[in-house]
Formats: C-alpha cells, structure tokens, sequence
C-alpha cells in the first residue's frame, strides 16, 4: 500500500508537470508537481526504505528523462502546435474612399470616437472637439495617419 501510495504521487507530479508544459504556463502547476515529486522521493527514505529509495529516485530520473526526450522530438509538437493559416485578405482601407470635405452621418455617438457613414462606406471616425449624437450630419475636416477626423454640420 506504502508503495502504490509513492507510485500516485509520483503519476500526479508528473501529469502536473506535463499540464504545466502544455496547457497552463504560468508556473503554479510546474512548481507543485516538483514539489509532489520531492516528496514521493523524501517518503521512502523517511520509512527507512534505503534500496527501495535509491530505485525510486531512479525511476522518477527515468520517468522524467523518457518524458522529455518524448517532447523534444519534432513530431510531438508537430501534433500539437496549431497548424492552420489565415489568408483571408484585409479590407480596403476606408480612408482611400473618403477625402476631406465629404459629408456623412453619424451611426454611433461620437465620443470622441465612433462609426459614421459615407455614401455606402463605414468607417471610424473622430471628433477633435465635442460629443457628436448619433444620426448628426457631419464633415470631414482633416486624414491624419488613417484617422479620419471630422465635425458636425451647423445648419
């Protein structure tokens, strides 16, 4: 029993390490599984079990070197890694379309920032100075850098 209790914790350290690597970075599960490790290796010696102890230390040495020896290999990450590809396209940029001077309307409240309509273009927008309600008729004043800046129109 003394001994299926070792082999656990030793199984435990081990998936816990392995989780550590693949799954959840961060330290925290890595740190227990060493620590699940030190004991499984510190009980025996504390029973008195010296040989038993010695073999133990081994085989979790064993254990840890045919698990990295696995993961090392390029085929394991391979299978794991992400493998697909984006080659989907961007948009045309809607500042191409809009120049200074045209007008539009607002379709969200600019505040500073917001969406607006051009013709049959969306795009975003800004507002140097004030809040803009949404469905407010407005112009742009100025293109800075792909932002589109503008202001509302006073009728």
């Amino acid at each position: 029993m003394f001994w299926l209790l070792v082999i656990g914790i030793v199984v435990i350290g081990l998936v816990f390490i392995l989780a550590e690597i693949l799954f959840v970075p961060g330290g925290i599960l890595g740190v227990v599984g060493g620590l699940l490790l030190v004991y499984a290796i510190y009980m025996p010696y504390s029973a008195g079990y010296q040989m038993e102890a010695h073999i133990n230390v081994l085989g979790i040495l064993l254990a840890l070197s045919i698990s990295l020896y696995i993961m090392i290999r390029s085929n394991t990450w391979n299978r794991i890694k992400l493998s697909k590809s984006s080659d989907s396209k961007v948009k045309k940029n809607a500042v191409e379309s809009i120049a200074v001077g045209d007008k539009g309307i607002c379709i969200s409240r600019l505040s500073p920032m917001g969406k607006a309509r051009f013709n049959d273009i969306h795009a975003e927008v800004k507002s140097y100075s004030t809040f803009i309600d949404q469905a407010t008729e407005i112009e742009v004043v100025e293109i800075v850098n792909d932002k589109i800046i503008v202001k509302p129109l006073i009728k």
